[in-house]
């Protein structure tokens, strides 16, 4: 599933599928922030039961990629992490950098392009990837994204996905053959994450546990193995 650089540009976010999701306007960032409370919170429980899964020693520097309008920023900061945020929408990283700085948080936010960011190798502890894989339609657009992500952890990677045996999932692809309208999520099960990520050294650590048959959304966690 490797794919030569050329092929995708990734300093464009209009050659990926599906590129009209990024929060990059104010008004898409601004409704993105009136999630409802409930919603959020079910979320930020499975971050906490992911986090909560990682050894206490030898995690410290999180990135959150993409950080979106900072939901995931603001909780690794209050949990005590060093935290960097990253997002292609600029008023989604201003968003991010207000969220932190009216709670006091510390934590640095910028513009960068996910399939291209300018950081070291192994430049953080664990990255964080939520809600983003699933907009992704093409398997090079996924590894290319993973592969990104993995480069720049030096030990793990929590990423959210969609299960394809959902019921939402299931209902969506039924809409779609009978509609002919096309999907707007894409998802993959963890056996294919687990292709995805063995191509760049890493392997399953653990996974939060919930019915993948009643939610979509679920969140696996990634060990670097070389």
């Amino acid at each position: 599933m490797q794919t030569e650089q050329s092929e995708i540009d990734q300093s464009n976010p209009e050659t990926l599928s599906n590129s009209a999701r990024v929060k990059s306007d104010a008004v898409s960032a601004e409704l993105y922030t009136r999630r409802k409370p409930r919603k959020h919170r079910s979320e930020m429980q499975l971050v906490e039961q992911a986090f909560g899964s990682l050894p206490e020693d030898g995690v410290e520097t999180v990135l959150d990629a993409p950080c979106g309008v900072g939901r995931l920023c603001v909780w690794l900061a209050q949990h005590g992490y060093r935290v960097t945020g990253v997002d292609l929408g600029e008023s989604a990283v201003k968003l991010s950098q207000d969220a932190l700085r009216q709670r006091g948080l510390p934590g640095q936010v910028e513009i960068h392009n996910i399939m291209a960011m300018d950081y070291a190798d192994r430049q953080f502890d664990c990255t964080v990837c939520f809600r983003l894989l699933h907009h992704f339609e093409k398997p090079e657009e996924k590894n290319r994204l993973i592969g990104e992500l993995c480069r720049v952890s030096a030990r793990f990677v929590v990423i959210s996905y969609f299960s394809p045996m959902s019921v939402t999932a299931l209902r969506r692809r039924l809409r779609r053959r009978v509609s002919g309208r096309p999907l707007k999520q894409y998802p993959d099960s963890l056996a294919a994450l687990e292709q995805y990520f063995t191509q760049h050294g890493f392997r399953l650590y653990g996974e939060v546990k919930r019915s993948k048959i009643l939610h979509s959304l679920q969140l696996a966690i990634f060990e670097r193995t070389s």
